[in-house]
């Protein structure tokens, strides 16, 4: 298969092969275990895990592993699970039915409801010293943070956790991280909002707000980089010119931060000249280059894309305040641990 043709069968596989049905394959070959349902979405988890980490969504056809912070298509997921090269992964999946349905086929029996037993304030120990290794005490984050208590399969839990937007709870301790109820983003609005401030995670908003002491701001928590959606970004350019990106130094980080940038250099650019911002994103399903496709059709002549990538926004990548360390709460932790005093 040449390199067209490969490009050619991995959008069609993209689009139309049942993610759901390639998941229950791995729990047939023994490889992974299946979970239930959370919310909208389909759980799995490997074998040793207590809970499944895996969210499959299949009605975005994608998957997201909250313990390995990764996701993505079903060939990604071949990839990952399986070892496989993109292009065996493309060759493995053309010879299998592709046929996918709004509801998905064969669809596993979901697990017991989730019950909430209690929400409280954070009392009991190991959460307390939790919030103590990262760097923070409950009483600084008692206004977000709350102990929650659930049961699952008969089995109880209990850990830290903080509200978002589906109505559900990002749950965090020392031995458990995910959600329950429903995922998704988490929005908190401080003072009077001139700008929206973007975190990867609670802790990482919780810890600049220890480190700055900061007002008068709207906070989004993507408890997922999978949630950094373009549709998010255009309607948070929306909302405010002024946008401070505090994602993690790393390569998804980096990913993250240059690809909300440049969303906005070129939403900006169209808004100053007159151009629509109304972007139909359904259109872009399966671009290797989303910009690239979006200014083609936007009939941007080419000889403006250089203009593009020179607009300046408002939009700022606060990474370097944090330089030489993975996060917001990696820095705050390491004035802790050396009694560096915080300044505002």
């Amino acid at each position: 298969m040449n390199y067209s043709d490969l490009k050619h069968e991995a959008s069609r596989i993209k689009r139309d092969f049942s993610i759901i049905d390639y998941f229950q394959g791995l729990v047939s070959a023994g490889a992974l275990k299946y979970e239930g349902m959370q919310g909208k979405e389909h759980f799995f988890g490997f074998l040793s895990q207590r809970t499944g980490s895996i969210a499959v969504d299949h009605r975005t056809n994608v998957w997201y592993d909250h313990a390995a912070g990764r996701g993505g298509d079903v060939l990604e997921a071949v990839q990952v699970f399986e070892n496989k090269t993109f292009a065996q992964s493309v060759e493995q999946l053309s010879d299998l039915p592709t046929e996918r349905t709004g509801v998905p086929k064969n669809k596993p029996k979901a697990a017991p409801k989730i019950k909430i037993e209690s929400v409280k304030k954070v009392s009991h120990p190991a959460l307390v010293n939790y919030i103590r290794t990262r760097g923070l005490e409950p009483d600084e984050i008692s206004n977000f943070a709350k102990e929650v208590h659930w049961e699952n399969k008969g089995k109880k839990y209990f850990a830290v956790g903080f509200p978002n937007e589906s109505g559900g709870w990002v749950l965090r301790s020392s031995i458990f991280k995910g959600n329950i109820l429903g995922g998704g983003i988490s929005i908190q609005i401080l003072g009077t909002p001139d700008r929206i401030k973007i975190f990867e995670g609670w802790f990482d908003f919780l810890s600049h707000l220890k480190l700055s002491r900061a007002t008068d701001f709207k906070a989004i928590i993507l408890n997922s980089t999978a949630n950094l959606k373009l549709s998010l970004i255009l309607d948070v350019l929306a909302e405010y010119e002024v946008v401070d990106l505090y994602l993690d130094n790393d390569a998804t980080g980096e990913k993250y931060t240059r690809f909300f940038m440049k969303a906005a250099q070129l939403y900006h650019y169209c808004r100053n000249n007159a151009i629509s911002t109304d972007w139909d994103l359904k259109m872009l399903k399966g671009s290797r280059d989303k910009f690239e496709k979006l200014i083609s059709t936007l009939e941007i002549n080419p000889r403006d894309v250089e203009v593009i990538w020179r607009f300046q926004t408002e939009v700022t990548d606060q990474r370097c305040r944090y330089m030489g360390f993975e996060d917001l709460n990696e820095l705050l932790k390491s004035h802790v641990v050396t009694g560096n005093q915080i300044r505002q």
